[in-house]
């Protein structure tokens, strides 16, 4: 369970990142 969470934090992250770079492009 701990592992889960481990490799979903850098996902999430990698997404708001895409996300806030997506939003400036736009």
């Amino acid at each position: 369970m701990l592992v889960q969470v481990m490799a979903q934090r850098p996902l999430a992250d990698a997404m708001e990142l895409m996300a806030n770079a997506m939003a400036q492009e736009a």
